[in-house]
């Protein structure tokens, strides 16, 4: 099989009811130079005999463990690479693209020889008119991001493209030679905040990220992530990762205010919501996050690993 200017990384845990309208989208693209790669994080529940029956055209590299969203996605990604791609697209399994989204990219991509990172503008599936992302921008001097648009009705206001600071993980295009440059994701991250670390580091190296409003997805947001009705894997993750983030990014002179909106915006207002809802398991894991974010090389304990496997 030639190689194809694009692949699409689509990974994978047991979320074989979420694969058929992913993949079908992906078939309804007006743009085809691009294969698609699945990446199974050790499935059990008949995802990589389905897309091998439904869908053959998709490859398949089935792992032997669950070895997170950043591991995975950077086997993807060599893999990719060795079969000659000059874009990798990470995609959540939880998602649907419109038919003009993949050639809506591409065309933001290659009118910037700088830009890194094309990210679309990206829905709720279950409110369909209504921003998951409009663009995204994080700040080393509050440790906060700010979703552009989150949970306001899609009215154009956010129809311009325009530069940011935060791409997602849930959707991005990325050039390959930029990631080659800085590096791949962070794999003692395991996932979450990973996507954080890595627009850093394109921007540091003097690329640009940008969002495309013309590229459209919608995504079920936390489809693949939150198990038995608590929010702890991400809980737990989100607040360590968010603490190594600050190690290897954050100034003397913004450790003070990064710090403080750490603790005020991260772990008082998510105690207090999970205080709320009940979920102290989730709870817990915000300071179980907090005590193993002093590790230097951050190991996840089989409690918080099992399961996180998407972008949020």
């Amino acid at each position: 099989m030639p190689a194809s200017r694009c692949t699409v990384i689509i990974l994978n845990w047991n979320g074989r009811k979420y694969l058929e309208a992913c993949f079908a989208s992906l078939r309804r693209q007006t743009l085809r130079d691009f294969d698609v790669l699945l990446m199974d994080n050790a499935s059990q529940d008949g995802s990589v005999e389905y897309v091998a029956h439904e869908f053959p055209e998709v490859r398949v590299l089935q792992l032997s463990d669950n070895l997170g969203f950043c591991r995975a996605n950077n086997l993807g990604i060599e893999d990719a690479l060795a079969r000659g791609s000059e874009f990798v697209l990470l995609l959540n399994n939880d998602t649907t693209v419109a038919p003009e989204c993949l050639e809506r990219m591409f065309a933001a991509m290659s009118e910037d020889p700088r830009a890194a990172v094309v990210c679309p503008k990206i829905l709720f599936m279950d409110y369909p008119d209504t921003f998951w992302y409009a663009g995204a921008d994080f700040s080393l001097w509050t440790s906060r991001s700010h979703y552009t648009g989150w949970r306001q009705k899609d009215e154009s206001q956010y129809d311009e493209r325009r530069l940011i600071t935060q791409a997602t993980g849930c959707a991005m295009l990325v050039r390959a030679s930029a990631a080659t440059e800085v590096g791949f994701l962070d794999e003692r991250m395991w996932a979450y905040v990973e996507d954080v670390d890595w627009s850093i580091r394109f921007l540091r190296k003097g690329y640009r990220l940008l969002y495309e409003p013309k590229a459209r997805v919608w995504h079920h947001d936390g489809g693949t992530s939150v198990s038995e009705g608590s929010q702890f894997r991400r809980q737990y993750l989100t607040t360590r990762n968010l603490l190594l983030l600050c190690r290897k990014h954050a100034q003397w002179w913004q450790l003070p205010t990064f710090l403080l909106g750490f603790l005020f915006f991260h772990v008082g207002y998510y105690s207090c919501l999970r205080l709320a809802r009940g979920d102290f398991r989730a709870l817990r894991a915000i300071y179980d996050g907090i005590v193993n974010s002093s590790q230097m090389v951050p190991s996840v304990p089989d409690t918080y690993s099992l399961g996180t496997i998407a972008h949020p």
